[in-house]
């Protein structure tokens, strides 16, 4: 009786379905780095949380600025190994499938939910001031948002960011197929939520005033394939290890119902014992 037991209490356990498995993570590898691409660029007093890297050029560090390492490029193993990783990163980002559409940014507020990825109905996205971007954990401040862009994104205008429920800008994911540019004109210094992992470049214009006057902040790490360029001072804040889960449809309520009938079962059969 007690074999039939166990047998049942494990084919309980097994008809319980994984509450969702990684789909996307930053290793520690790259995420040490706030900058990394093929190239750097910088023409202010841009200050970087993290590494900087490239595997071809850096120019403009100093002035530019880093709490962690800038290595010299393109000799430093460190950056073409965290280069590849992101890269290999990216790929496995572009690859998976949307859970949610996002409308494209142009009239509409957008709401993103934790632990989805969104895309676009449009391959490329260039937006208008006075959009505002709430980005909703629901209660989970572990909850993950990927942001996928098939071509190029372009922030023309400042886009509002609101992060409700335990959201946290660590935890997004901007995940641009071509380039992407945060154009910031007299609409400075923008602030941005969320890492940006580019296919090609990503450049952030300067502000008014030139390259001595504040752009903007990226609460995130910035990488980019091609090139990055700085075109004024901006304030990288870099990112850190993070792994994406979307539970599957149901999956608490089946756990719970599977959960129910092995208390059921086993009060059965502790009844014939």
């Amino acid at each position: 009786m007690r074999e039939k037991l166990i047998w049942l209490v494990m084919a309980v356990a097994a008809a319980v379905p994984a509450l969702g498995s990684p789909i996307f993570s930053l290793d520690s590898t790259t995420t040490a780095f706030g900058l990394l691409g093929g190239t750097i660029s910088n023409t202010g007093t841009s200050a970087v949380v993290g590494d900087v890297g490239a595997t071809t050029t850096i120019t403009g560090f100093p002035p530019g600025t880093a709490t962690g390492t800038v290595f010299p490029a393109p000799s430093s193993t460190v950056s073409i190994d965290a280069y590849t990783d992101f890269v290999n990163a990216l790929a496995t980002a572009e690859a998976l499938a949307p859970t949610q559409t996002a409308p494209d940014l142009l009239t509409t507020d957008t709401t993103f939910i934790g632990n989805n990825v969104y895309s676009f109905t449009s391959p490329s996205i260039s937006t208008v001031s006075g959009i505002n971007l709430t980005f909703d954990a629901q209660n989970n401040p572990n909850a993950i948002f990927v942001i996928k862009v098939a071509g190029d994104f372009t922030e023309n205008g400042a886009l509002t960011f609101h992060l409700k429920n335990g959201a946290q800008a660590d935890n997004i994911f901007w995940v641009v197929g071509d380039a992407a540019t945060i154009s910031v004109g007299s609409s400075g210094p923008i602030n941005w939520d969320g890492n940006i992992l580019a296919g090609s470049a990503f450049t952030m214009s300067a502000a008014t005033g030139g390259s001595g006057v504040l752009a903007g902040t990226i609460n995130g790490c910035v990488f980019a394939v091609t090139a990055n360029t700085l075109a004024g001072e901006t304030n990288v804040n870099g990112c850190s290890s993070t792994a994406a889960s979307v539970p599957e449809p149901g999956s608490w309520e089946l756990v719970s119902l599977g959960c129910l009938l092995g208390i059921l079962a086993l009060r059965k059969l502790r009844g014939r014992l």
